[in-house]
């Protein structure tokens, strides 16, 4: 029978009962028919490997994650664990009929704090109340340091697999032995090229033709070294002296003295300058500078991170500053940037907390205008970017820059945030390709490129005794080829150490390439680089700080003969 002739049937037969309990009197209900559920596919078993502390436990399951199947095993997970497929894995993660292997690598992690003794440092001082023949004297005897170094160690499935220093902290430090050493009273003369001058004890010293003549220049104030270099000539001195601040804050003035005798200071009627230098290729002198507002809090300025130009006539009324850049963001941008003229004075390299990178300044002649003007920013090439260094104090950590006596390389000291360390990198101004030179140098490295006089093209630089030190490490003055081979040791000599000063202005050549004047132990050295002699100006109880040598740029350019 059809399923329309069996639905006619059953009509007949509920009409024929219904009509039935009519008649008798009775309330009929409908049949209540009991419905047949559809058959559903049983759920799909997979075969499960779980290893895991040291067992292994094979399931089948119908779970259907990775959580699940763990949830199933009863096993239980730390937030550390790694767990291989990853918790939210469908599975089965293998062909259809095949078996997941489930990995389970119990992590945890224990805070240790262990001491550590710091070596003792020798420290040579040389001094002329000895003979060179006297045997070496001990003044200070040394002792080791104590420091206790916080350690996060990780331990994978109980074995110990990284540890990593938290925090140094330093119980006692070490007493550095300070073997004095004579020199001699007849030794203290060296004949120069070019001026050298230097901040000694405040005073502004000028060495010319010999080591054995110092003069100080006339200057009214105390220098505050923020700014002190000579012209590309020699001819004159740009520096900034302090000045008393009613909100406790930043305050100095920028000025300038010929370095003739009995020249009088310039005052150049700017103030809170940060940095400035001379272009070193302008007929007509000229500086770059910029400046910070002072504040009350540390450091005691907020840098603009403007840049300004300044001609400075010889004679006559001193023209209107010029502003090429109102400001630039930049991370830890409060400090400020460093920055250095191209030998040719086309460009300036600047280098801020993250960034390093080239301006395109305008000739004299296109900035010739009788009043401050600003003019359009300069062209900006970013060259290298990195993530900037945090110091976790009121200081920010800045690459030290050096231009090739060519204007084409650029020598900067580059922070590897992934490896937590300071490299020497080399780049290409023309091509921007970049090249590492030496790995590791440490955090007051610094490079700087010997002059065109040079017989050849050497790259000085300060290097770290113990790269994997902290900021107080020690440094040796090496010199090395532009890519960082056929190095030597300059100074100290091996066995020795000392502290060189933490700036990029702590090195100046001598215009003839053979002579380095340096910043060691607050005080100024020249290094004959022929014949090895080194001659430490100043007394034993003076500070010294900021050697400049002249000529250099278009003054230091070697003469050709038609």
């Amino acid at each position: 029978m059809n399923q329309l002739n069996c639905a006619r049937v059953w009509s007949a037969v509920w009409a024929a009962l219904l009509g039935a309990c009519l008649m008798a009197g009775v309330a009929c209900a409908p049949l209540a028919l009991s419905v047949v559920p559809t058959p559903t596919a049983a759920p799909a078993s997979h075969s499960v490997t779980i290893i895991a502390d040291g067992e292994t436990v094979r399931l089948t399951t119908a779970a259907t994650t990775v959580s699940a199947a763990l949830a199933e095993a009863g096993i239980a997970l730390n937030p550390a664990d790694e767990i291989d497929p990853p918790g939210a894995t469908a599975l089965p993660s293998a062909a259809p009929g095949g078996e997941t292997t489930i990995t389970i690598v119990r992590v945890t992690e224990t805070l240790e704090t262990i001491p550590e003794t710091i070596p003792f440092e020798r420290r040579i001082v040389r001094t002329a109340d000895m003979s060179p023949d006297d045997p070496p004297r001990i003044v200070q005897a040394g002792a080791p340091g104590l420091r206790e170094v916080s350690l996060r160690i990780v331990y994978r499935d109980g074995l110990e697999a990284e540890r990593w220093p938290t925090e140094v902290t330093i119980i006692e430090p070490p007493i550095h032995e300070i073997m004095m050493i004579g020199v001699g009273s007849d030794a203290a003369a060296m004949p120069l090229s070019g001026r050298l001058a230097y901040i000694d004890d405040g005073r502004a010293i000028l060495l010319e033709g010999a080591t054995d003549a110092p003069r100080q220049l006339a200057i009214d104030g105390a220098l505050d070294g923020r700014v002190f270099q000579l012209s590309p000539a020699g001819d004159y001195l740009l520096y900034t002296i302090a000045r008393e601040s009613t909100a406790g804050g930043f305050s100095n003035e920028l000025q300038v003295i010929a370095t003739a005798d009995a020249a009088l200071p310039q005052p150049l009627q700017i103030e809170n300058v940060l940095w400035a230098g001379w272009d070193p290729a302008a007929a007509s002198p000229r500086i770059a500078y910029t400046t910070a507002r002072s504040t009350t809090q540390p450091p005691g300025w907020e840098a603009n991170n403007d840049l300004w130009l300044l001609a400075l006539p010889a004679a006559g009324t001193q023209a209107a500053p010029v502003r090429l850049v109102e400001t630039y963001p930049a991370t830890f941008g409060w400090w400020g940037g460093d920055y250095a003229w191209s030998p040719d004075g086309t460009r300036l390299a600047y280098a801020l907390a993250d960034e390093i990178g080239l301006l395109a300044m305008p000739a004299a002649e296109d900035l010739a205008v009788p009043e401050a003007t600003t003019p359009a920013e300069p062209a900006r090439t970013v060259l290298h970017t990195f993530t900037a260094y945090d110091s976790g104090g009121d200081w920010a950590w800045l690459p030290g820059l050096s231009w090739s006596a060519d204007g084409r390389f650029l020598a900067f000291t580059a922070y590897v945030a992934d490896s937590d360390r300071f490299d020497l990198r080399l780049i290409d101004t023309t091509t921007g390709e970049e090249t590492p030179i030496i790995e590791d140098v440490g955090i007051w490295s610094a490079a700087a490129w010997s002059p065109p006089a040079a017989a050849a093209v050497q790259l000085a630089t300060l290097r770290a005794l113990d790269p994997g030190a902290d900021e107080s490490a020690g440094y040796a003055l090496w010199l090395a080829d532009p890519q960082g081979d056929n190095a030597q040791r300059l100074f100290p000599p091996a066995g020795e150490s000392g502290d060189f000063a933490r700036a990029a202005t702590y090195l100046a050549w001598g215009p003839d390439g053979d002579t380095l004047a340096f910043i060691f132990d607050d005080a100024l050295h020249v290094l004959d680089l022929i014949g090895g002699e080194v001659f430490r100006a100043g007394l034993d109880d003076t500070t010294s700080s900021r050697p400049t040598w002249s000529p250099y740029g278009a003054a230091n350019l070697p003469t050709t003969t038609p």
